[in-house]
């Protein structure tokens, strides 16, 4: 298996295990406070990939500088502190779906985002692709809710800020992992990003480890090695080889996906708008993915061109 069809399996099970997330959480809400919960998951997650992070530097001859462990403390403080702890926060204040549809949006600014930061070109047919994925997702949940008080907005303002925080960590992370490798991005990006959340967790009055866990033991460890460790490592491991816009577009997935699991394992009803927006979602991946396929033969064709030429 070539590294472009192994970076497409990476990314579907990083894409399941993102979708279950909501699922998985429902069984600890109560036991354990939103900002506490996204501590102990990125602290677990990272010290579960730091032995690999470790092997992965000593076969590369990796040597981490003082300023790589700033640009990662940096990228941790982004992930932990403000995407994950925004938009874990907001969940307590918006019905679930609408989180989804927000958080599975990011792919419109990490499109943004990827052409000033790593010039990938923003074509018409990537956007209309990403376009009609926000249709999709839409149409797939319907309307969300009704609700018009303060609290609400609030919701939505932190997820969306949360959201497009990690639209820009995902775009950021992506030329950190070409250096030093998306393992240990994700292992001390955790690591340290979980110690820059830690005072928020303090300030609330809380033990960050005061956690009763026999009643929730399995979905604890799920949520934070599963869930939080091995899955963002597989989705920057397949950003190494896939287009980064087409790979968070993926993201798109995630509503729906997550739709189904409830309906799988908490019975929540399953509507036909779902179907309808699962087409549109594959119609809009299938416009950004076969964008990108064409600008990687354009450069295939011109590097064996400028190789005969030499």
């Amino acid at each position: 298996m070539n590294s472009k069809n192994l970076g497409y399996v990476w990314l579907a099970i990083a894409v399941f295990s993102f979708s279950s997330y909501e699922v998985i959480s429902k069984f600890v809400q109560g036991f354990v406070d939103p900002t506490q919960l996204t501590f102990v998951r990125f602290l677990t997650g990272g010290l579960v990939l730091l032995p690999f992070a470790f092997m992965h530097m000593k076969k590369k001859g990796i040597r981490l500088t003082k300023k790589d462990l700033f640009i990662l403390l940096l990228l941790g403080f982004l992930n932990v502190s403000i995407s994950m702890n925004l938009i874990q926060i907001g969940m307590e204040y918006t019905p679930a779906n609408l989180a989804a549809m927000i958080i599975s949006s990011n792919p419109v600014f990490v499109a943004l985002f990827s052409s000033i930061f790593l010039k990938e070109r923003l074509t018409v047919k990537k956007a209309a692709g990403l376009l009609i994925g926000i249709v999709g997702v839409a149409v797939a949940l319907g309307a969300t809710t009704s609700t018009t008080n303060s609290d609400f907005y609030l919701g939505v303002a932190l997820q969306a800020a949360g959201m497009i925080a990690f639209s820009l960590y995902t775009v950021l992370g992506k030329k950190v992992a070409l250096r030093v490798g998306s393992i240990t991005l994700n292992a001390y990006s955790s690591i340290l990003g979980s110690l820059t959340i830690l005072p928020f967790v303090l300030y609330k009055g809380i033990s960050p480890f005061a956690i009763d866990l026999q009643p929730i033991w399995w979905e604890m460890a799920y949520i934070c090695i599963g869930n939080t460790g091995l899955a963002f490592f597989l989705y920057f491991k397949a950003l190494e080889s896939l287009d980064t816009s087409f790979a968070s577009t993926t993201f798109f997935v995630k509503p729906i996906l997550a739709s189904l699991l409830a309906t799988l394992i908490l019975g929540e009803m399953f509507s036909m708008n779902m179907v309808a927006g699962i087409v549109l979602v594959l119609i809009g991946i299938y416009f950004v993915n076969k964008q990108g396929q064409n600008r990687l033969q354009i450069r295939t064709k011109h590097r064996k061109a400028g190789e005969r030429v030499g």
